[in-house]
């Protein structure tokens, strides 16, 4: 746990009660630092006080005295519009801050890598913790759901996979490395555009400490457009990665071998968890920092990279029953993510919908050849059928998770080829589930129930 107690004087306001709010009222708690909490789920301040920590009576004693406040990633402070209570805060001097921040700032000294982009994060985090782990203590943390301030202040290197919310009100992390993979329209409710999307994901380049490495994928204008600009920056040295063309400076990935500065270093084309060029990518930006800020050898990043295990809901394999592989791609919430699934697999019995996000399927039907039929679900089901109308493309609603996970596996059993039950859904999980993981853990349920 990270040592809060610099915050010894001030009173705490803390707003939401997920995960990082629990963990950021513990951290407080055990510093003896004055805080109150508050969320508008009772569930979730029923499990506070169950944790015997200090929920507020009312909205009007959480912000009495109040110095900062602490608020959750998914409450928002400006668009669409500001959270109630963040509202009332703003309107009475209140600043606000994110966990991401309160860590830094108590643990100033913690050798940081940042991980962003619109997909790939979880992945790319879980992968670095994994290579540098084998020639040093490291952590990883952030929005792949491991609180910051749970954290261990002892540790070599600690990667945080930081999402645009987590970002947008920090403005200390002073990362060793950062890491920024790609960007796609994403959250524009949240930021107004994918400018302000981009803009809010730019603070993980916030420093100042002498030097940094900034590994950053080229492969979209975005990205390329923020490559040039921090490049003309002398607080960090960028590395350039591409999938597309071979660099004379930075890494390359062309047909599963990886280059530096042009000159073959590995051959990652056969790792066994990190399929498709999109995994290339994770895995090239991983190679990166593993070697460009700690000077691992290649042979040893190599071996890490073929040991890894895979991330679940990640295109993780599920199961295989008879010509029949079952994969959970439920972490792709977005048609950008569903298009790398959907690259990497052939004879597909795709499962998709749930709450859509903007663009729906749109770009998609690039992939069609390799969709056998697609079994929708959620609230999304009925804008998605006409899509596939449009494209020709045959489909079955099924509104529920375990009716379509029957129905993909009653077609895909009968066909005459290997085939792929694939939940890569391109939407958001909320309409019918907490969570994408809720989502992903029912699907595995549903697989291994099959008769």
């Amino acid at each position: 746990m990270i040592d809060v107690s610099y915050l010894k004087g001030k009173k705490v306001a803390v707003l939401g009660l997920g995960r990082a709010g629990l963990a950021n009222c513990i951290a407080l708690e055990a510093a003896n630092v004055e805080y109150s909490a508050w969320d508008d789920k009772a569930q979730a301040r029923e499990e506070a006080l169950s944790k015997r920590l200090k929920l507020a009576d009312s909205i009007e004693d959480f912000l009495s005295g109040t110095d900062m406040m602490i608020i959750s990633p998914g409450i928002p402070h400006t668009l669409p519009e500001p959270h109630a209570t963040v509202k009332l805060a703003k309107e009475q001097g209140i600043s606000l801050y994110s966990d991401i921040h309160i860590f830094r700032e108590a643990a100033p000294d913690i050798d940081v890598i940042g991980v962003t982009g619109t997909n790939g994060k979880s992945t790319t985090t879980t992968l670095l913790g994994h290579v540098l782990g084998k020639n040093m203590t490291s952590q990883i943390g952030g929005n792949i759901g491991i609180p910051s301030l749970s954290l261990s202040p002892e540790t070599d290197a600690t990667v945080l996979e930081l999402s645009s919310y987590q970002i947008e009100l920090t403005d200390n992390l002073n990362a060793t490395g950062a890491i920024w993979l790609n960007i796609s329209p994403d959250h524009i409710d949240r930021h107004g555009s994918i400018e302000g999307y981009v803009a809010a994901k730019l603070r993980i380049f916030e420093r100042n400490k002498s030097q940094g490495i900034a590994v950053i994928g080229v492969d979209d204008t975005h990205s390329k457009d923020v490559a040039d600009q921090i490049s003309k920056r002398d607080d960090w040295t960028v590395i350039p990665v591409s999938m597309t063309d071979k660099l004379d400076h930075g890494i390359s990935v062309i047909d599963g071998q990886l280059y530096k500065d042009g000159e073959f270093q590995i051959d990652i084309s056969t790792l066994p968890t990190l399929k498709g060029v999109h995994n290339h990518q994770n895995a090239a930006c991983v190679y990166g920092i593993a070697s460009y800020v700690y000077s691992m050898d290649n042979a040893v990043i190599l071996a890490q990279l073929q040991s890894f295990d895979g991330l679940a809901h990640r295109q993780f394999v599920v199961e295989k029953k008879g010509s029949v592989t079952f994969i959970n791609d439920s972490k792709a919430t977005n048609a950008e993510a569903t298009a790398k699934a959907l690259s990497s697999f052939q004879n597909i019995f795709w499962i998709a919908g749930g709450q859509a996000k903007e663009g729906g399927l749109s770009g998609l039907e690039v992939y069609k050849d390799r969709i056998e039929k697609t079994y929708l679900i959620g609230e999304a089901q009925d804008n998605f059928a006409a899509f596939l109308d449009g494209q020709g493309m045959v489909y079955e609603k099924c509104f529920t998770l375990d009716k379509a996970v029957s129905a993909a596996y009653r077609d895909a059993s009968n066909a005459s080829n290997s085939s792929t039950v694939l939940l890569s859904p391109a939407c958001a999980s909320w309409d019918q589930y907490r969570s994408f993981e809720h989502r992903g853990d029912d699907f595995e349920t549903f697989v291994k129930n099959l008769k």
